[in-house]
């Protein structure tokens, strides 16, 4: 009996360790919705094993009646694949997971992606300002210590509105809490 609570409770501190590693996407999910309220449909790429725990932090902070598309890329090479397949799938805008291993803020492979996505009409946000520095057109999170940080270049993104620091705060407050979660939907780049 002891071996089985010991075993139980390294689970439960295991499952905390990803729980608490994994990003608050609240502030970026609010400035998304008061800058593109129309915009629901969001789109990821990355090592889906590897990055689960925050594809489902940022399903928690999309709320209901958004839906995530994941596209599960396992190396660099395929971030161009990667990003044909999110543009197919009309993924409105793209969400950079601060700590995925290949297509995190700031990597190669996100910044073939981001640009891939770019000139295809798909802009791209993030949690740090390395993700402005690859293309993204604003960040808000941790990384950026809650601030909202806003390019001065687009890359290849055309309509595109881009928050105004000043009013998103305002705005993100008219966000009503949505019980329940984006639904997520993975595909494998083949």
């Amino acid at each position: 009996m002891n071996s089985l609570s010991t075993s139980l409770s390294a689970a439960a501190i295991a499952l905390a360790g990803l729980t608490l590693s994994a990003e608050d996407f609240q502030p970026l999910m609010k400035a998304t919705q008061a800058t593109w309220p129309e915009k629901q449909h969001i789109g990821v790429i990355c090592n889906y094993r590897a990055s689960e725990a925050q594809v489902w932090a940022l399903a928690k902070a999309a709320g209901e009646g958004a839906c995530i598309t994941v596209v599960d890329a396992r190396v660099a090479d395929q971030s161009s694949a990667a990003a044909i397949l999110l543009a197919n799938q009309k993924a409105d805008f793209v969400v950079l997971l601060p700590e995925d291993r290949l297509f995190r803020d700031g990597s190669f492979g996100a910044t073939v992606a981001v640009n891939r996505l770019a000139s295809r009409g798909v802009p791209a946000i993030g949690t740090t300002p390395k993700a402005l520095k690859q293309g993204a057109v604003f960040s808000v999170g941790e990384g950026t210590e809650g601030q909202i940080l806003v390019t001065d270049r687009l890359i290849g993104t055309v309509d595109v509105i881009l928050p105004n620091p000043a009013h998103v705060g305002e705005k993100a407050a008219l966000v009503l809490h949505r019980d329940g979660m984006a639904t997520v939907s993975v595909r494998k780049v083949e």
